[in-house]
């Protein structure tokens, strides 16, 4: 079985590190496949903003969902999105 375990916290010495840890090493004991993803380790930033593109088409008045679509289109989403 393939296994993604999100991990989101920003202490490598926390209980939250630990319990993402032991189950990892578990799964694996078990003969899974396991990823995990440490979105502070990425630098994950969750806000959705302006900074999502390259150039607004609108630039005097912002509507994410409008920006993101016309983003889509003109290939103008931010390198990391």
């Amino acid at each position: 079985m393939n296994i993604l375990i999100v991990h989101a916290h920003p202490e490598p010495q926390s209980f939250t590190t630990s319990l993402k840890t032991t189950a990892q090493q578990t799964f694996k004991k078990l003969g899974h496949r396991v990823e995990v993803s440490d979105l502070y380790a990425m630098q994950f930033n969750p806000v959705a903003s302006k900074e999502d593109f390259l150039e607004l088409n609108q630039p005097d008045y912002f509507n994410y969902a409008l920006e993101q679509r016309n983003a889509a289109k003109q290939n103008l989403l931010a390198p990391d999105i």
